[in-house]
This record gives C-alpha cells, sequence and structure tokens, in this order.
C-alpha cells in the first residue's frame, strides 16, 4: 500500500490511496473520514505525513476541513439554472444527489412585513410559514422559509412536508400545477450565516452563504407564495441564460455597423 522506498513522498502515497478509497466509495456512507490518529496507524506513517496528504486532497477540492468537525468528502455541486422554474428536488436528482427534508416549523403565522408585501396580503390576512432544513447526501446543506397565504393554501397545515413535495402537494389539492403555470422573481446575493444558521447547517466559524428570496406569479401576475433559501456556498453553483432578444440586441444590426466599419 505504502512503499517506504519509493522515490515518491509518502504524503502523496498516502493522499493517492485515500483518493482511490473515495472513489471506490468506501467512505461515501457518512461522508466523514476517520481521525488522523487512525490513519496514522493504518498507514504507519507520523501524523505530519498524514496532514499533508489530507491537505493536497483538500487543496483538489476533494476533501473538506471543518473546524471541531473533522474532515468530509467534499460533496459535488449542484447545479441549478436561475432561468428554468426547477425545484431544489429536481435539479438534487439531474446531479444524481441523495436529498432529504427535516420540517423545523409549520404554522399559521402573521408574515412579516416584507413578506406581506411581496404576497400583496392584506393586514388582516396570515400566512402557512414551512421551515425545512434541506439535506443533500446526509449533509445539512439548506435552510428553508416559505410563505403562503392561508386562504389559499392552509391544507398545507396538516401535510406531512417533511416526505411530501410542496409543488406536488399543491398540484394533487388545487389542480395548480406551478411549473407551468407560473413565473418567478429572483433574487440571489451573498452573505454570511447566522448563529442560528450556523446550528442548523453544523457551520464552525464564519461560511459563505447563498442566499435566494424568490417570488413566485400566477401568469396573470398573482403572487403564489415567497420563498428564501439559505444555502451552503459550498454546495450550489447558479447559471442564467438570456436570449440577446431579451436584452434588446440586434445582432444583424451589430453586424451590419461591424461591416461598414471594416
Amino acid at each position: 500500500m505504502i512503499n517506504p522506498t519509493s522515490a515518491v513522498p509518502l504524503y502523496v502515497q498516502v493522499a493517492d490511496d485515500l483518493r482511490r478509497r473515495i472513489e471506490m466509495g468506501e467512505f461515501s456512507e457518512s461522508g466523514v473520514l476517520p481521525s488522523e490518529n487512525g490513519f496514522c496507524e493504518e498507514y504507519e506513517v507520523s501524523r505530519a505525513t498524514i496532514r499533508k496528504a489530507i491537505q493536497t486532497l483538500v487543496d483538489d477540492d476533494v476533501l473538506d476541513t471543518r473546524h471541531g468537525k473533522g474532515t468530509f468528502i467534499r460533496q459535488p455541486k449542484i447545479v441549478s439554472s436561475l432561468s428554468t422554474f426547477k425545484g431544489f428536488t429536481y435539479f438534487c436528482h439531474e446531479n444524481n444527489i441523495e436529498t432529504s427534508s427535516r420540517v423545523l416549523a409549520l404554522q399559521e403565522v402573521e408574515p412579516p412585513v416584507a413578506v406581506r408585501r411581496h404576497l400583496r396580503m392584506e393586514e388582516n390576512e396570515s400566512a402557512v410559514y414551512l421551515k425545512r432544513v434541506r439535506s443533500i447526501n446526509h449533509i445539512n446543506a439548506m435552510i428553508e422559509h416559505i410563505y403562503l397565504p392561508v386562504k389559499n393554501f392552509g391544507f398545507l397545515l396538516g401535510v406531512d412536508m417533511e416526505n411530501a413535495s410542496l409543488y406536488e402537494t399543491i398540484e394533487r389539492e388545487t389542480g395548480l400545477r406551478l411549473e407551468d403555470n407560473c413565473f418567478p422573481s429572483i433574487v440571489l446575493e451573498a452573505g454570511l450565516a447566522t448563529d442560528e444558521e450556523k446550528r442548523i447547517l453544523n457551520i464552525a466559524g464564519e461560511a459563505a452563504m447563498f442566499i435566494l428570496s424568490e417570488t413566485v406569479y400566477m401568469s396573470t401576475g398573482k403572487p403564489v407564495h415567497f420563498t428564501k433559501q439559505v444555502m451552503l456556498g459550498d454546495y450550489f453553483k447558479y447559471f442564467f441564460s438570456i436570449k440577446a432578444n431579451q436584452l434588446g440586441i440586434n445582432w444583424r444590426g451589430l453586424e451590419a455597423v461591424k461591416c461598414r466599419k471594416q
């Protein structure tokens, strides 16, 4: 396994063997690697060698170290399009990533002023509030806050949203297929995790987060729901596509100008 007489440095040999074991799925169930001391005994090398091997894999985006938590296999990023009206579960399945949810709150509330404004709700109207943590490959990666008007979606208060898709439930109960009849308005920004978010997502120290705020509208312009997703930046990648005619660009006109200049 490790050849002390080889010209290849010991830490490189250890790193290569760990990479092979990771690719074979040896640590995939939990994603957590054994302790440095365990690897020292297994490979019969010093702790400094193990640390250098692990750092090599961290630099190669294979591993991720978290202070006070240990060393983890870096999960593949979920690649999502802001130009497509698809949800978290859809993109996880597209990326062959296992997902799960845990409901932290499902109740009727008086929504914050900003949410009330997004949903064009009257002052005396209440909302269904769904708060859940979304996990990818057993790692808490996102906190989701969803608000919907009670007068239209009060039935959700009696649904086990830990094991149900929000959109599928709405379609089943109302006949409304959101993906076909609605459009989103999205704001994506970066920020740092709050103390509560660190606790829920098992974060030690500072962490860069994606914060996605989305208001979904019917084709008529009527708001359906407001969602805020707070995500670990290490696990998500967003892109969007835009057509020239959406920007008001006349490519033929630009080509004609280019020809005249030549």
